[in-house]
């Protein structure tokens, strides 16, 4: 479980990695800036930072919300105890995952700050080095060098441990250049109870982003054998 530690009455530090001299200030891309060790940014379900420092390389996601809510409230959740927080269960899951050998990022920390009975939170990890997603691979018109078996065996593999990614789809499944499959962003993700319906939930919307992509893109092509061997792997 993350340490936590208080930094002033409303803000809370949360470390996973106590090998690190990790404070508040780790979460604020202004201050990697003036280090000059933002070495870019980029948006997904939060906003994000990439950190190249002394340190090591990081990546900074502020939790955002989604749907219609966000149309008035970004990034405000609604307080209810540590362990709920974004950040709390992320960290632990992570955690848990990485003890148990699965192809995930290295956690580093959270931070939250609490505001009137709501709060905001950012999560640091480490980057996975020298890696691609599957849809810059896809889009670049390189499909064909994905080993699709392989990628199936590994969302097994993380279904066997019955870990449900909320949402697994080609921009969360990440290739590194010994062409190591890994899984990232595992907000609102949980560890379930065996279950196929929620499995095969996974799978279809893995499908739908690929489909997704494919229609918003000429480049972004998935051939029907390469689809069928991505779930001999996966029932393999």
């Amino acid at each position: 479980m993350p340490e936590a530690i208080k930094i002033s009455p409303n803000t809370i530090l949360l470390k996973s990695d106590p090998t690190l001299p990790l404070s508040s200030t780790w979460f604020d891309p202004t201050f990697w800036q003036s280090q000059q060790a933002l070495s870019g940014a980029g948006h997904g379900r939060g906003a994000v930072w990439f950190i190249n420092s002394q340190f090591g390389q990081f990546v900074i996601r502020r939790y955002r919300r989604g749907g219609l809510i966000a149309k008035f409230n970004k990034s405000h959740f609604l307080f209810t105890g540590q362990k709920h927080t974004r950040p709390w269960l992320e960290l632990s899951l992570l955690e848990h995952m990485r003890s148990i050998g699965l192809p995930v990022p290295r956690p580093i920390g959270g931070l939250y700050v609490l505001d009137k009975g709501f709060y905001q939170a950012e999560l640091l990890t480490q980057t996975i080095e020298n890696a691609q997603d599957l849809f810059d691979i896809i889009k670049a018109g390189n499909s064909q060098t994905l080993n699709w078996h392989e990628i199936g065996k590994v969302v097994k593999r993380f279904h066997n441990e019955g870990i449900f990614h909320s949402d697994l789809n080609c921009h969360n499944i990440m290739v590194d250049q010994n062409n190591k499959i890994w899984l990232i962003d595992f907000d609102k993700c949980e560890q379930r109870t065996q279950d196929t319906q929620w499995k095969q939930a996974n799978i279809d919307r893995l499908k739908r982003s690929l489909d997704k992509e494919s229609n918003l893109h000429t480049q972004f092509n998935i051939s029907d054998a390469q689809w069928r061997t991505f779930l001999e792997g996966y029932r393999g």
